[in-house]
This record gives structure tokens, sequence and C-alpha cells, in this order.
């Protein structure tokens, strides 16, 4: 019995082959899902970490001025809070928003003494599919 290559008969039909790639696609569809659900959750997440660090940095710099540059760069209007609204400079898309609100906190020890406080609020504001979302960052700054 001798068989050549050419003379061959065995082999895959064309329906097992269909049968294979449709178990193929099924098998890997979720997977493609999973990539592409993954990088949107990867996405979004970077953008919440800028804004909350473009937060941390703004705060950073108004309690690192001090009280009396705090109260010159932010003055009061009548006892309420002022705000500071600005895109930030090398990120396109994020805005934010700065205020400082005096506080005043009672003396438990000592009454009509109280101790002086400034509430800085800051906000970042960005765009991300079609929703508008911020992250807030609140601190208290001691005055004397």
């Amino acid at each position: 019995m001798n068989r050549s290559i050419f003379n061959c008969t065995d082999g895959y039909t064309f329906i097992e082959l269909l049968v294979a790639i449709s178990i193929l696609a099924i098998v890997t569809t979720p997977f493609l899902a999973l990539f592409s659900g993954s990088f949107l959750s990867i996405n979004n997440s970077g953008r919440q970490s800028v804004a909350v660090n473009l937060c941390r940095q703004q705060m950073e710099a108004v309690k690192s001025s001090g009280c009396a540059a705090v109260r010159s760069s932010y003055p009061e209007k009548g006892g309420l809070s002022t705000q500071i609204e600005e895109t930030v400079a090398g990120f396109s898309g994020f805005s934010r928003i700065t205020s400082v609100e005096p506080f005043y906190l009672p003396c438990p020890r000592q009454p009509g003494y109280s101790y002086e406080l400034l509430k800085i609020e800051v906000t970042v504001n960005w765009v991300q599919r079609d929703t508008e979302r911020s992250e807030t960052i609140v601190s208290l700054l001691g005055c004397r």
C-alpha cells in the first residue's frame, strides 16, 4: 500500500472548520469585552488620579503660603467665602475652583474666645464621556 501525500483523502471537512471557528469566536468574545472594559476603567482612573493630584497641589500651595497671604489673595466678602476659578495650565479639560471661608472654633476653656481657622476647599472639574465629574478636598488652616 503505497500512499502519497497528494492522494490522501484524510482531513477536515468544511463543516468541521466552521464549527471550530464558531466555538473559537464564542470563547474569545468575552475576553475582548473584558479588555475594552478594563481599558475604559484604566482611563477613568487615570483622569480621576490627575484631578486628585491637582487638588492636592493647589491645597499645598495655599496652605504653605500662610494665613496672611491667604487672606490677601482671598479677601472676605461680608464673612462669606471667596472663590477663584481657573483653568489648569498643561491639563486641558480640567478646571479648578479654590474657595476660602473663615471658620471660628469656640474655645471651651475660655468663654468668649475662639480660634480663627480658614476653611480651604479645592474642587477640580473635568468632563469624561459626556459626564461632568469633580473631586473635592477640604482642609483647615489655623491662624493666630
